[in-house]
């Protein structure tokens, strides 16, 4: 609805500059200023997606690895870095490790909280893992379909959010 309305104004501004009195003064650049405003909300979501997928991509090292890498607080912090080192422990306990094979992250919807500071998403992971138990793969592929709300919070006054919490829907 936002963009149809954004679409709706520059298309009357583009008009309305173009059926003026006939005069040959160009709009000023104040007018066409005002048409192109940038929304503050389009950069943080955004950074908000791009969050996301960081976390992803994090989740399918950790799934091989069992090892949280260095950089694993660039996107995600909180408990859902605690559930990764957790879940990660236990399968290097249980010697098995878990190799994607596929996968694709689809952002059903980001909710924005009007402080700037949170946020919320839903988002569906879905693709094919083999798991690997003593060193040797099984011999069939898991499919996957996990559909998480997702927390996430902004860092400071930056753009930059991490994924704080996720809770798996069923």
């Amino acid at each position: 609805m936002r963009k149809t309305a954004v679409v709706g104004c520059i298309a009357i501004a583009v008009l309305a500059a173009g059926c003026g009195s006939g005069s040959a003064n160009p709009p000023t650049t104040k007018a066409s200023a005002s048409t192109t405003t940038r929304d503050p909300t389009t950069a943080l979501t955004r950074a908000i997606r791009q969050a996301l997928r960081k976390n992803y991509q994090l989740s399918s090292y950790v799934l091989w690895h069992n090892a949280i890498p260095a950089s694993a607080q660039q996107s995600t912090r909180g408990p859902a870095l605690a559930a990764l080192r957790n879940a990660a422990a236990q399968r290097r306990k249980s010697g098995i490790r878990i190799k994607p094979i596929s996968g694709l992250l689809t952002i059903i919807s980001v909710s924005l909280d009007p402080s700037f500071t949170k946020a919320t998403a839903t988002t569906i992971a879905s693709g094919r893992v083999r798991p690997y138990e003593g060193g040797k793969a099984e011999p069939r592929t898991i499919a996957l379909h996990e559909r998480a709300r997702i927390q996430l919070r902004r860092l400071g006054r930056s753009q930059n959010f991490v994924v704080w919490q996720v809770t798996t829907l069923r």
